[in-house]
């Protein structure tokens, strides 16, 4: 936790959820942009209110998750799709 002279600020009260929903975005895909998404909000309240809540922790770790995990499910849809697309194309080929 960040402390301010002697007393050490409190996490965000949605740091919980968005760093379980972080870890869970791993292996279930709706969850990562769900965590990205409520850290990003938790983050700009923070920065309206400094000296408030902790900017560190759970809440950093839940919301980098989901940015890396949103990030890899784009791609590997994509992939998918140009994957397909070839395997398709191939076939209408092969006729």
């Amino acid at each position: 936790m960040a402390s301010y002279g002697n007393t050490q600020l409190p996490e965000h009260p949605k740091a919980q959820n968005v760093f379980i929903l972080g870890i869970v975005g791993i292996f279930v895909g709706i969850c990562a942009p769900i965590a990205w998404y409520l850290g990003a909000q938790a983050q700009k309240e923070i920065a309206a209110n400094p000296g408030q809540w902790n900017p560190a922790g759970n809440l950093k770790t839940g919301t980098l998750l989901g940015k890396i995990f949103t990030i890899l499910y784009i791609v590997g849809i994509v992939l998918y799709i140009i994957f397909i697309v070839l395997i398709v194309g191939l076939a209408a080929t092969q006729q």
